[in-house]
C-alpha cells in the first residue's frame, strides 16, 4: 500500500491538462481564412512543458514521486540497450497480426518512456533511441498482417500500436530530428499508420468497415490512434487537421451504435455505460478512445470535442463489476476477460479528461495507480479513497446488454452474485443466464473463463453453453451449430429485468428462451435473495422430452454429503449448494478445462434428474458459510402441494415462506392463474412473505412481502396487495414507515395493507405521501407516466 506520496504525485489537475497545453498560444482549430494555424508548438499531446516543469517540482518535492520517476528512467535505460526487432521476423508472420505484436508493444513503449526521459532530462541518448526505432520501423512493408481477406485489410490493432508509438516519440523528440528525420517519420506514420487505418475504417473513398465490425472494440481502437497520430503531424501533412476532424466526428456515432437486426448484432454500450463485450474489452476500447480525447483537448483547448453523454456513465460499469477483497479488486468475468481484469486505465483517462466521480478514484486506488505508465504519471489528481462512496448501490442492472450484479455490502470480502443473460457474439458468450458468485474474497461459482483464440478450445469449449452455469437439455442450451456458432450472432438474445433490493431481500429475472428457443420454449431462472440464502427458481418447458441438466462450474473443491454439495476455496470461502426439487437428482462430476489454461482439466457437476422430461421446475438454495466447517444460520425446507411447491425459510425468530403458483407458469392463457396457497388467495407467480415465526399466518403478521407478475394477494379477508396490473414489488413497513418497490406497466395504481397508517412512505427510493385507505387499511401507490 502507497504512503501519502501518491497524493502529492497526482496533483496535477486533470482539469489543467485538458485547459493549459502548452506554453504557446493556442487558438483552437478554424483559424481565420489566410491565416496561419496556431498550434501549439511539441510537446502537445501529453508532454507539455507546463506538466514537465511540475512533475519536476514534484520530484523535488517528494521522495514517493522521486522513486517512481526513478523507476520510470531505470525504465527508458532497459530501453536503450534493448534490441530492435529486426524487419526479417516482423514481416515473416502469417495471419491477422502477423509478427507485428512484438515491434508494435516495442515502439509504443519506446515513443511513451523514452520521450518523457528525453523530455524530463535533455540527455539525447533517449532521442537518438527513438529516432532509430521509429527510422527503422518505417521501413517496414507495413503495419498490419495480413489474413488474406476479401477484400484485402490494410490495418489492425498492431497498426494501432504503431500509430500511438509513434505519434507520442515524434511529438517528444521532434526538436532533436532533422528535417530529413521529419520527414522520413512523418512518411512512415502516414503511408504505415494514418491512411490504411483511414482508408480502412473512416474516409468514404476507400472505407471497407462499419460501425460494427470486428465486434465492435476495433473501431475504437483502430481510429482513435490514427487520430492521435494526426494530431501529431499537423504542421507536416496538409491532410492532417481533416483527418482529425473526422476522427472526432465519427465517435460520437461509434458510442450511439445501436446493433444490426438483420447481421444479429449488439448495440456496443448499454443505455447506462455498459460496454456489451467484457469487461476486458471495455477498458480496451474506452482507453484508447480518451487518449485520442485528451490529446484532442490539449491540442485544441479551445474547440472542445462533440459532448459524449454516455462517457459520465461509463466509467462506473468497472465499478459495479467489481469485487472487492482483503488484499486485492477481482472483476466479473463474463465473456472474454479476466477476474483479474482492470478498468484502472480508462479511469485514470476519464479523471484527466475531466470526469471526476468519487468512485473512481476509490477502484484506482485499490488496483493500478498508473504509477509505471509515462501518461498517468503527468495526467491526472489522484484523491485516495480507501473504501468506496457510502452512496453507492449494491444492486445494479445492465438491461440492454444482460448483465446484473447483487451484492450483501461493499465490505471487503463480502458476497456479490453477478448474472448474464444478454446477447451472444464474438467476445461475448453462449452463457444466458448463467451467473457467478464471489465469497469471503474468494471466486466459488465461476464462469470457466476462455484462452487463446488461436487454440481450438476457445470455440470448441469455452464459447459453448456447457462451459457456463446454465441448464442444458440433452447436452445442449444456445445453438452452438445450427446458427454457426457464437460468431453468428444470436437472433434473439436473453433478457434481465426486475431487478429488486429492498428490506434485505433482492431479485432479479433471468429469460433465457430466445437464445435456446431451438430446444427450449420456456427457460425462466428466478434468482430470489432473502438475507443470507439464495434461492434460483428454474422454469424450464422443452420442445421434446429429453434428459435435463443444471450445471454448475466451481473453484476449489465441491463435497458431497446428505444431498447436498459444500464449495469451497481456501481456508475460508465456503456454500451449501442444496438442490430442493426435483429430489431425486443425481449428481455427476463432469470435465471442463482451466481457464486460460486449456491444457488441464478440472471438474464441474451436472445436476440430472432421475428421468427424461419435458416440463421441470428445479429449486436450489445456495448458503454461503463464513468457513467450510460451519453449518448455516438458516434452515430451509422445501414445500410440496397441489400446484404450488415453495421453500420455507427459518432463521431465528424469523420465518420466510417462498411459493412458486404452477398455475402461473403458463399452462393457464385464457385465465387468469388464481390459486389458494396455504390459505394465501393469488395470482402470483412467485411470491415470499416474512413474519415472526410464533405468529399466525395472517396479512398482518407480514413484516416483509416480495410478489413476482401478481396483481393481488389476499387471506383471512384481508387484502395484502391489490393492482390491476401484474406487479413485480418489494415492500415492509418500519417504524411507521413504508418502503415500497414497485414495478409495473407506466400507468398503475397498487394498494399495500399496513396494520397501521404508515407516518411516512417511500415509492422507488423516493419519498412519497402517504394515501391511506381506512376502511381497508391499505395505502396507495400511484405510477405515472
Amino acid at each position: 500500500m502507497l504512503t501519502d506520496y501518491a497524493k502529492g504525485l497526482f496533483i496535477l489537475s486533470a482539469l489543467s491538462i485538458a485547459l493549459c497545453g502548452n506554453s504557446q498560444a493556442a487558438t483552437g482549430n478554424k483559424p481565420p481564412a489566410g491565416s496561419k494555424p496556431n498550434w501549439p508548438g511539441h510537446p502537445r499531446l501529453y508532454y507539455s512543458v507546463k506538466r514537465l516543469k511540475a512533475l519536476k517540482s514534484e520530484i523535488a518535492a517528494d521522495s514517493g514521486v522521486k522513486e517512481a520517476w526513478e523507476s520510470m528512467l531505470a525504465k527508458a535505460d532497459r530501453l536503450l540497450d534493448e534490441e530492435l526487432v529486426s524487419k526479417e521476423y516482423a514481416e515473416r508472420g502469417q495471419g491477422q497480426h502477423g509478427n507485428y505484436g512484438r515491434p508494435a508493444s516495442q515502439i509504443a513503449a519506446m515513443g511513451t518512456t523514452l520521450g518523457l526521459a528525453y523530455q524530463m532530462t535533455g540527455k539525447k541518448e533517449y532521442a537518438e533511441k527513438l529516432r532509430q526505432a521509429m527510422l527503422h520501423f518505417g521501413q517496414l512493408n507495413r503495419w498490419a498482417g495480413d489474413a488474406q481477406r476479401d477484400p484485402p485489410w490494410h490495418s489492425e490493432l498492431n497498426t494501432a500500436r504503431f500509430c500511438f508509438g509513434y505519434a507520442v516519440g515524434y511529438d517528444s523528440i521532434y526538436d532533436y530530428l532533422s528535417q530529413a528525420d521529419r520527414n522520413a517519420i512523418v512518411r512512415a506514420m502516414v503511408q504505415r499508420g494514418i491512411l490504411p487505418t483511414l482508408n480502412d475504417w473512416v474516409l468514404p473513398e476507400k472505407r471497407i468497415h462499419a460501425l460494427d465490425s470486428m465486434g465492435h472494440n476495433w473501431w475504437s481502437v483502430c481510429v482513435a490512434m490514427a487520430g492521435v497520430a494526426s494530431l501529431s503531424v499537423l504542421e507536416d501533412e496538409p491532410q492532417a487537421q481533416q483527418w482529425v476532424e473526422i476522427v472526432r466526428d465519427g465517435f460520437p456515432e461509434w458510442f450511439a451504435y445501436q446493433g444490426n437486426i438483420l447481421q444479429n448484432k449488439s448495440p456496443n454500450f448499454d443505455n447506462q455505460g455498459a460496454f456489451y463485450e467484457s469487461v476486458g474489452y471495455a477498458d480496451y476500447a474506452l482507453s484508447e478512445y480518451l487518449l485520442f480525447h485528451l490529446a484532442y483537448s490539449n491540442v485544441f483547448p479551445d474547440d472542445p470535442p462533440p459532448e459524449i453523454p454516455l462517457l459520465e456513465k461509463a466509467g462506473d460499469f468497472f465499478v459495479h463489476t467489481s469485487y472487492p477483497t482483503s488484499d486485492s479488486l477481482l472483476s466479473v468475468n463474463f465473456g472474454d476477460s479476466s477476474i483479474k481484469a482492470s478498468g484502472a486505465r480508462t479511469l485514470r483517462l476519464l479523471l484527466a479528461n475531466g470526469y471526476d466521480p468519487p468512485a473512481y478514484h476509490w477502484y484506482i486506488t485499490r488496483t493500478d495507480l498508473g504509477l509505471s505508465d509515462p501518461i498517468s504519471l503527468l495526467s491526472y489528481e489522484l484523491k485516495q479513497r480507501s473504501a468506496p462512496p457510502a452512496d453507492l448501490p449494491q444492486s445494479v442492472i445492465y438491461p440492454d446488454i444482460g448483465w446484473a450484479m447483487m451484492r450483501s455490502a461493499w465490505d471487503n470480502d463480502s458476497t456479490m452474485l453477478a448474472v448474464k443473460s444478454g446477447f451472444a457474439w464474438n467476445h461475448a458468450h453462449p452463457d444466458a443466464a448463467s451467473f457467478i458468485l464471489f465469497h469471503k474474497g474468494k471466486p466459488l461459482i465461476i464462469d470457466s473463463g476462455n484462452c487463446s483464440y488461436s487454440r481450438p478450445e476457445y470455440t470448441s469449449y469455452y464459447r459453448q453453453s456447457k462451459a457456463h452455469n446454465v441448464i442444458l437439455i440433452d447436452g445442449q442450451a444456445e445453438n452452438a451449430e445450427a446458427c454457426g456458432g457464437p460468431d453468428r450472432g444470436t437472433v434473439h438474445p436473453g433478457q434481465l429485468s426486475h431487478l429488486m433490493d429492498t428490506a434485505g431481500i433482492k431479485y432479479v429475472l433471468a429469460d433465457a428462451t430466445g437464445p435456446t428457443s431451438w430446444k427450449f420454449s420456456r427457460n425462466y431462472r428466478h434468482f430470489l435473495w432473502i438475507d443470507d440464502v439464495i434461492l434460483i427458481f428454474d422454469d424450464i418447458r422443452t420442445h421434446e422430452p429429453g434428459q435435463l441438466e443444471w450445471l454448475l462450474h466451481f473453484e476449489g473443491a465441491a463435497q458431497e454429503a446428505g444431498g447436498a454439495i459444500t464449495l469451497s476455496n481456501g481456508s475460508e470461502a465456503a456454500a451449501i449448494i442444496q438442490p430442493l426439487f426435483p429430489n431425486d437428482m443425481a449428481v455427476a462430476r463432469k470435465k471442463g478445462l482451466k481457464d486460460h489454461d486449456p491444457d488441464t482439466e478440472v471438474e464441474y457437476l451436472a445436476f440430472t434428474p432421475a428421468e427424461k422430461s419435458r416440463d421441470m421446475k428445479f429449486i436450489t438454495a445456495i448458503l454461503p458459510l463464513d468457513k467450510p466447517a460451519d453449518k448455516p444460520d438458516a434452515k430451509i425446507e422445501l414445500l410440496e402441494g397441489d400446484e404450488m411447491l415453495g421453500v420455507r425459510i427459518t432463521r431465528g425468530a424469523q420465518m420466510t415462506d417462498v411459493f412458486l403458483n404452477l398455475r402461473a407458469d403458463g399452462r393457464r392463457m385464457h385465465r387468469n392463474s388464481n390459486k389458494t396457497i396455504h390459505g394465501w388467495d393469488t395470482d402470483a407467480y412467485l411470491f415470499a412473505l416474512t413474519r415472526p415465526a410464533d405468529s399466525p399466518d395472517d396479512p398482518d403478521s407480514i413484516t416483509r412481502c416480495f410478489i413476482a407478475c401478481g396483481s393481488y394477494l389476499r387471506k383471512n379477508d384481508k387484502i395484502l396487495i391489490d393492482s390491476l396490473s401484474k406487479v413485480y414489488s418489494i415492500f415492509e413497513t418500519r417504524e411507521r414507515t413504508m418502503n415500497v418497490t414497485l414495478q409495473t406497466q407506466p400507468i398503475a395504481n397498487c394498494r399495500i395493507r399496513a396494520k397501521t397508517k404508515p407516518q411516512a412512505a417511500t415509492l422507488n427510493a423516493q419519498t412519497v405521501s402517504v394515501r391511506w385507505d381506512n376502511t381497508r387499511n391499505m395505502a396507495k401507490f400511484s405510477l405515472a407516466n
